[in-house]
């Protein structure tokens, strides 16, 4: 049996058409919250979807569920992107788009992937709340066939920290 590519969940991400309303529905429904919004496009994210450049725009919103695992909820903005495409297949439900899996060097495991045979679907970057930080990087793997959604890895490098959210609900 090969090693664990994984080393935990780092967050399982839902897409939909209207942000606002499902956070509201996590937070007053399910009791899930406090939600930290934020808005990406190309002032904050450069992007290649199936290894073409990329511009489009998306908000996304976090919270914390357990001490081990977040919940994101991605509404895609202005120009073509997995979100979109992934919400037009499923005729605009909103649906468990990927899991973000935590691992011990992004490298290995980007590399036990491609192995693997796993296209890559987006590779991403997104500026720290320092311009001067390095950037997150992010990769979607598509192992929908095998696993039944997407992949996502990160590279979050020393220095990174999340910029302040757009909004916070409640």
């Amino acid at each position: 049996m090969p090693n664990s590519v994984f080393t935990g969940v780092n967050h399982i991400c839902v897409v939909t058409t209207d942000l606002d309303r499902a956070v509201r529905a996590w937070s007053d429904r399910y009791g899930v919250g406090p939600w930290s919004v934020y808005a990406y496009d190309t002032t904050n994210m450069t992007a290649t979807i199936d290894g073409r450049p990329s511009d489009f725009a998306m908000r996304a919103a976090l919270a914390q569920l357990g001490p081990n695992v977040r919940l994101e909820i991605i509404e895609p903005g202005a120009g073509e992107s997995p979100y979109s495409r992934s919400l037009a297949e499923r005729g605009g439900a909103d649906h468990i788009h990927h899991v973000r899996f935590d691992i011990a060097d992004y490298g290995e495991s980007r590399a036990q992937l491609e192995q693997l045979g796993l296209p890559i679907q987006l590779d991403a970057t997104f500026k720290a709340a320092d311009d001067d930080a390095p950037r997150l990087r992010g990769t979607y793997f598509d192992a929908s066939e095998e696993l039944g959604f997407i992949v996502e890895i990160a590279d979050r490098p020393e220095g990174f920290t999340m910029p302040d959210p757009a909004d916070v609900y409640p």
